[in-house]
């Protein structure tokens, strides 16, 4: 199984339009949105409200990814942007001989002694399993 120090990671790349429309798809852009409204309801820094949503999802462009290859299929790791200069992480899944993607995981780190899943353009995209 992978984690943040053994995994098979490709290298972070520039996005492409076909990470773009995949990313696009209702099934990952919104769920991925969900859970970041899920996290930062209440958050001290960032209090996104409802107001909010319909920005970041217009707003929504993949800027960086990368591939693991895994024996169940492929895992996307992508940097997204949802404001000017916010960022989120998030990986979806491709399962093996599929054209078809989940939603895995919002990236989340502890920062200032408080978590959060919005990310800067200088923080890379990196491994992350949960």
């Amino acid at each position: 199984m992978s984690n943040e120090l053994q995994n098979n990671m490709s290298p972070v790349m520039a996005a492409t339009p076909e990470i773009q429309q995949i990313s696009e798809q209702s099934e990952i852009k919104f769920a991925a949105i969900d859970a970041l409204y899920r996290k930062h309801y209440e958050h001290k820094i960032h209090a996104f409200t409802e107001a909010h949503r319909e920005k970041h999802v217009a707003y929504w462009k993949v800027t960086q990814y990368a591939e693991e290859q895994v024996a169940y299929g492929t895992n996307y790791f992508l940097k997204v942007a949802i404001d000017d200069g916010l960022f989120i992480h998030i990986r979806i899944h491709q399962h093996k001989n599929q054209n078809k993607f989940n939603f895995y995981a919002l990236h989340e780190i502890i920062r200032h002694n408080a978590a959060t899943c919005v990310f800067t353009d200088d923080e890379p995209l990196t491994y992350f399993n949960y």
